[in-house]
């Protein structure tokens, strides 16, 4: 691909890499800012692996979002006729933070007035990507309507 084709094709798909990545990046910045007390997740993380390994992988999932979400990002500026596996592999992250959400919230409860960045830097990423996949699922390529 040339240069010139590869400039128009960027230009054409710009609105999906800057809410694709920017969602992914700020799921996983997240990971590394406080949330309800000035622990991090990461931190969560270590805490939980050392008193019950079960639970410790929850504080994971943000990462884990990102990294799929980001791949998934990847996959429509490549090629934006696999925008359907990119919404699969995106609604995969986002299912991912829902479980992360719903489970961490039910034990953070006593805490949820004490937000910290991390938790809004979690929810703006969040709507990003979903903002993202609507955006993708009502594109129509070129010649299809």
């Amino acid at each position: 691909m040339d240069k010139v084709k590869f400039q128009i094709k960027l230009k054409k798909n710009l609105d999906f890499i800057i809410f694709g990545f920017t969602g992914s990046i700020l799921l996983i910045l997240s990971e590394f800012f406080s949330w309800f007390s000035n622990y991090t997740l990461l931190d969560r993380y270590v805490i939980a692996t050392s008193v019950a390994i079960e639970d410790s992988f929850l504080y994971l999932f943000p990462f884990l979002s990102g990294i799929i979400c980001f791949a998934a990002s990847i996959i429509v500026v490549y090629d934006f006729k696999l925008r359907i596996k990119s919404v699969i592999l995106s609604s995969v992250g986002i299912g991912f933070l829902l479980i992360f959400f719903i489970d961490f919230l039910s034990q953070e409860s006593d805490y949820i007035l004490s937000l910290g960045v991390g938790f809004y830097l979690f929810l703006t990423g969040f709507l990003l990507i979903v903002i993202n996949v609507i955006n993708i699922l009502l594109t129509k390529e070129k010649g299809s309507g």
